[in-house]
């Protein structure tokens, strides 16, 4: 294993944020921690790592021979930079899932398909999916999928999910409306309403992960929560299954909690684990209709499906290369 580890941070503030949170808390050795300015930070949003100050390094400007790995939380348009680390040799992780529709660019979830890393060295790049992907493989692994023959996902999404600026016009337009004020016409109404979202390559990402999984559906409504996704799956099998060794799997699992009761939100998953240093995927609601079985997950997908899952795939990489 590496002795001492130089990586770099590409994100905006509040996923930096929790993803320096998780570094202190590992056991890497970890000689110089930068972040890649690829979105701008307001002056009073510094950093700290071990009580020193984060410096800020243009991306262009980075000697990437230098730098082990890439923790990239950019969108499409930022992508091109990408080239710039991986040929010097840099490891990227890229914790959106924007390059996981790449030939050659495994999919991985920790604890999920860790064995497709040895792809990794293919263009430097591995993906974490998109959190309504991660939170549906960590569910799904449990299952044997060789008699899983269909799979339906509900996503509910948080304003979080979009991005933080969706989460601040969301608390202004609900502080608005419920002032009496009505908002301007031409404004998308984020409060006390629902919408359709789409991306269309969520179950090429599931199928990257599961192969054998062929029927797949995502559903994707845009919720007026600031944080936390819920999902119902609803799973259908060749034939009746016994769940109670999906829920022992569940139970043993490090990154699951499962409940029989009570029933958790995302509203009272982000009060419990607000003061935690970790979080966890949290299954509950498991009913069984003959062949089919339909589950309630929940988890903090910034916290959880993007930071923490990306120092595990960190600390997995780093276990591999060395």
């Amino acid at each position: 294993m590496n002795t001492s580890l130089n990586i770099a941070i590409a994100a905006e503030f509040s996923l930096t944020h929790k993803i320096v949170s998780y570094l202190e808390q590992t056991e890497l050795a970890i000689g110089q921690l930068s972040i890649a300015d690829i979105y701008p930070f307001n002056e009073e949003q510094g950093i700290r790592f071990h009580n020193k100050s984060i410096a800020h390094q243009d991306f262009a400007e980075i000697d990437w021979h230098n730098v082990n790995y890439l923790l990239f939380a950019g969108d499409i348009e930022k992508v091109n930079l990408l080239p710039q680390a991986t040929q010097a040799g840099c490891i990227v992780i890229d914790i959106q899932g924007v390059c996981a529709s790449l030939e050659g660019v495994p999919v991985v979830v920790p604890s999920v398909n860790e064995q497709q890393l040895t792809q990794l060295r293919t263009h430097n790049i591995v993906s974490l999916p998109d959190p309504q992907v991660t939170q549906a493989a960590l569910a799904l692994s449990a299952f044997s999928h060789e008699n899983l023959n269909q799979v339906f996902i509900t996503s509910l999404l948080p304003a979080s999910y979009c991005s933080h600026d969706q989460v601040e016009q969301l608390v202004g337009q609900t502080a608005q409306l419920l002032n009496g004020i009505p908002l301007d016409e031409q404004q998308q109404r984020l409060a006390f309403n629902v919408l359709p979202q789409v991306k269309t390559n969520l179950s090429l990402q599931l199928t990257k992960i599961f192969p054998q999984l062929t029927q797949i559906i995502f559903h994707q409504v845009q919720t007026p929560v600031f944080y936390g996704m819920a999902q119902t799956l609803t799973l259908s099998f060749d034939y009746v299954i016994e769940p109670t060794q999906v829920v022992a799997q569940w139970q043993q699992h490090p990154l699951i909690k499962y409940y029989d009761q009570p029933l958790m939100t995302p509203v009272t998953n982000g009060e419990m684990e607000n003061d935690q240093s970790y979080c966890h995927l949290h299954i509950s609601q498991l009913e069984q209709v003959e062949e089919q079985l339909t589950l309630w997950t929940v988890s903090d997908e910034q916290r959880f499906s993007q930071a923490q899952m990306a120092v595990e795939l960190l600390i997995r990489i780093n276990q591999q290369e060395g």
